[in-house]
């Protein structure tokens, strides 16, 4: 696997937790919101790499 496909499937796996929390009905909108920031940090960091590497994603 190269540096292109693993970005694209931690992207992939970052949308879908997020999804995976916004359906939760467990959780607390407050809850929720803070887990989604995190996400949302964890997603910018990884196309911030991909730019860094000079990839283009497509997840992105």
């Amino acid at each position: 696997m190269n540096y292109r496909e693993d970005l694209e499937i931690k992207l992939q796996k970052i949308t879908l937790a997020m999804q995976e929390v916004v359906e939760d009905i467990y959780k607390t909108d407050h809850e929720k919101q803070r887990i989604i920031s995190k996400l949302i940090e964890f997603k910018e960091a990884i196309i911030l790499k991909g730019i860094e590497l000079n990839i283009e994603l497509k997840a992105a």
